[in-house]
């Protein structure tokens, strides 16, 4: 009877555990997906007023960083196929983003096969 009382707390620990390790995930994704949102709000302003505040080549700067921290936080959590062509057909990035990140022949499969640009 005790043996059977440990089995159900070592496993109630770590049902908590890996809810914790979820949540952090999450959290991490959905930052990640936020940043790449605001830098592309940024840009879109900044674009419509003819870049007062910021350069366009700082903005792609921003985006390039925020798209790459979203890149490596999916593939950390698992999400390594398609992971570019998925960011692509959720945001709206300037091709000279993804030219910072892509090579050519994969900007190419890009545009022939996910019909990006």
């Amino acid at each position: 009877m005790f043996k059977a009382s440990l089995a159900q707390l070592r496993g109630s620990k770590q049902t908590v555990l890996e809810k914790e390790i979820a949540k952090e995930q999450s959290t991490a994704l959905g930052k990640a997906g936020r940043r790449l949102t605001a830098a592309l709000e940024a840009y879109q302003s900044d674009k419509a007023h003819q870049f007062r505040r910021h350069t366009e080549a700082w903005h792609h700067q921003q985006l390039t960083e925020a798209v790459y921290s979203l890149m490596v936080t999916r593939e950390f959590l698992g999400f390594v196929d398609c992971n570019i062509e998925w960011i692509c057909q959720q945001y709206p990035l300037p091709p000279a983003v993804l030219e910072n990140l892509v090579p050519k022949s994969q900007m190419e499969y890009l545009e022939r096969e996910w019909h990006y640009r």
